[in-house]
């Protein structure tokens, strides 16, 4: 029996003969040119660096081509790369084309030849570019600024692709003529890729995910990406694919970040979907919509289609971006809430949960869900309600979580994970929004942890607890401090720092004789030695921590009344530290009430 040939070729190739091979379009499915400027000026840093050290070749990877006639391919993978190393050959073509040299010349005519469609001996020039016919074909919304650019035109200033230009452009006319012949040559004689070439009948997005779902991990938000744009490759979806692919490139071009992105996915989609592990996110997801759609008797492409336009809602999008994970919420949603639940002046309102809960990210689809209950009610009256039974349970949720924190050696929130994603779904797919159910809820929760709703065991735990980490002491600090200010003064946890009365280096400890005979590492983090100072209060050395006196001077003139309030004491000592530990349980317990 004869061997039979692999349907997927595997070649390495020149770059510069592999774009001469024909014409390359990026398929309607792929994402707009996003190299940003650091990618851009890495891979010239690179280069330049390799051809400095004359090296034999530069590798760029690989890149995934479907065949769709015989010199004409669709880039399932590598059009940044393509697409950066083309507009590089353009930039040095100008370059050449402004110099009257022979040798320019012809590097002008093999940067043409790389670009477009021309013979191998026909004679071209920048300034005929426009009868040429381009190589690659980009995304319609990259397509013309490209074709400008390549084209030796004048282009317009905004958008990714030209900023990635402008970084080449600075690179090139920095470099001498000299500089830019030898970059030019190593360029198109040792810049090499694999080139991995799938037929039409292979799926190229199954290729593509069984290279990156090896290894490396590639972003989440790609890979889903992928398995929703695979259900709509059939050419019956031609009018939904414009639709999915501006829904999902919306999300991307929101969050800047990938990381940011992948977030709100999987936020969003455990408050779908319920539990998902972060470390098979994707393979969960996958199944979870094949499984949805099954259930309810839906398509794939119809269950996905509709999905993803949820997933794209510039509400839900604004909700996480502009107001949960933003250090600086959206001050609009945040007065409408509280003046919807009647607690415009109150100092436990929704900028506070917000505040207590940003670094929580266990907290994150219980938030989102609650959240989206309220913006997506339109009748006003029931809104007002809604917002009421939301605040209480968000003030339910800190409570919790925040008590938790306090007291605990070490705040897992691998141990809430499942329950809080699993709740939220609940809470998204109700019509009624739970009040007593999410306070069962969460003594549930707590029943299997350290027990810290119930006041008096919490109070207990408290008094014995010390904290190292300065972002939970800011919590815990401010927090107290809150409650006895008689102002809705607002302080900047970042523009605070941690003040320790007794001082935690042992250089300065000669002077306090209060703790002569104790070991002074057992009272350095107790809660009530510490307090909160400005960052121009906080005056470190020998003359700030001498002594409780030296000290004092400083403390009375904070704006802080936990801090102010210090003056009060003679002396600093174990037995003061121990009852101001006491008065800050209290208050503590007082501040973070679960009802």
């Amino acid at each position: 029996m004869k061997n039979q040939k692999p349907l997927v070729e595997a070649n390495s190739w020149l770059f510069s003969k592999l774009l001469q091979k024909g014409f390359f379009e990026v398929p309607w499915y792929q994402r707009y040119y996003d190299w940003e400027s650091h990618d851009v000026c890495e891979l010239l840093s690179d280069v330049e660096e390799a051809v400095i050290e004359k090296r034999h070749c530069y590798f760029l990877g690989t890149v995934i081509l479907v065949k769709k006639e015989s010199t004409r391919w669709e880039i399932n993978d590598g059009q940044q790369r393509m697409i950066t190393f083309s507009l590089i050959c353009a930039a040095l073509c100008r370059k050449f084309a402004d110099t009257d040299d022979r040798l320019c010349s012809q590097h002008e005519a093999r940067a043409l030849r790389i670009m477009f469609n021309l013979d191998a001996n026909e004679i071209c020039s920048l300034g005929d570019a426009e009868e040429y016919s381009p190589r690659i074909l980009p995304q319609r919304n990259d397509k013309v600024i490209y074709w400008n650019m390549i084209r030796g035109n004048s282009i317009g200033t905004n958008g990714t692709i030209t900023t990635a230009w402008k970084e080449i452009e600075n690179f090139i006319s920095s470099q001498t003529l000299k500089e830019s012949e030898d970059f030019f040559d190593f360029l198109i004689q040792k810049l090499e890729i694999a080139c991995l070439e799938v037929p039409p009948e292979i799926d190229p997005n199954a290729v593509y995910e069984t290279i990156n779902c090896r290894g490396k991990e590639l972003d989440d938000l790609d890979l889903i990406r992928n398995h929703i744009y695979s259900h709509f490759n059939s050419d019956q979806y031609i009018e939904r694919r414009k639709t999915v692919h501006e829904c999902l490139e919306r999300i991307r071009t929101r969050f800047r970040a990938p990381k940011k992105a992948s977030e709100y996915m999987r936020c969003y989609l455990q408050c779908v979907f319920g539990f998902l592990r972060k470390d098979r996110f994707y393979r969960d997801v996958r199944k979870k919509i094949k499984k949805q759609a099954r259930e309810i008797n839906r398509g794939l492409p119809d269950y996905a289609f509709e999905l993803t336009e949820k997933i794209a809602d510039r509400k839900s999008l604004s909700l996480f971006s502009e107001v949960i994970i933003s250090p600086s919420p959206d001050p609009t949603t945040i007065a409408a809430f509280n003046r919807d639940c009647r607690k415009t002046n109150s100092r436990r309102n929704l900028a506070v949960f917000l505040w207590e809960l940003h670094s929580y990210t266990v907290t994150r689809p219980l938030v989102f869900a609650l959240l989206t209950t309220y913006l997506r009610e339109t009748d006003i009256q029931q809104k007002k309600r809604i917002a009421k039974t939301v605040h209480k349970n968000l003030s339910r949720l800190a409570t919790f979580t925040l008590r938790s924190a306090f007291v605990a050696p070490k705040f897992e929130p691998s141990r809430f994970e499942d329950k809080f994603s699993n709740f939220a779904k609940e809470i998204m797919q109700d019509k009624e929004i739970p009040n007593e159910e999410f306070a069962e809820f969460l003594r549930d929760c707590d029943r299997d942890y350290f027990n810290v709703l119930d006041d008096s065991k919490f109070k207990e735990q408290l008094h014995e607890s010390q904290m190292q980490t300065a972002a939970k002491i800011k919590r815990f600090l401010l927090g107290v401090n809150s409650s006895q200010q008689g102002s809705s003064q607002i302080f900047k946890d970042r523009e605070l720092t941690v003040e320790h009365i007794l001082p935690k280096s042992d250089g300065y400890w000669e002077n306090w004789q209060a703790f002569e005979g104790e070991d002074r590492r057992e009272w350095i983090h107790r809660i009530g030695n510490l307090t909160l100072l400005t960052k121009t209060d906080n005056k470190p050395g020998s003359q700030f921590n001498g002594s409780f006196e030296k000290k004092k001077e400083i403390y009375k003139g904070s704006a802080l009344v936990i801090t102010s309030r210090l003056e009060q004491y003679d002396d600093w000592t174990p037995e003061n530290i121990e009852r101001r530990q006491q008065y800050m349980v209290k208050r503590a317990t007082q501040v973070w009430r679960f009802n």
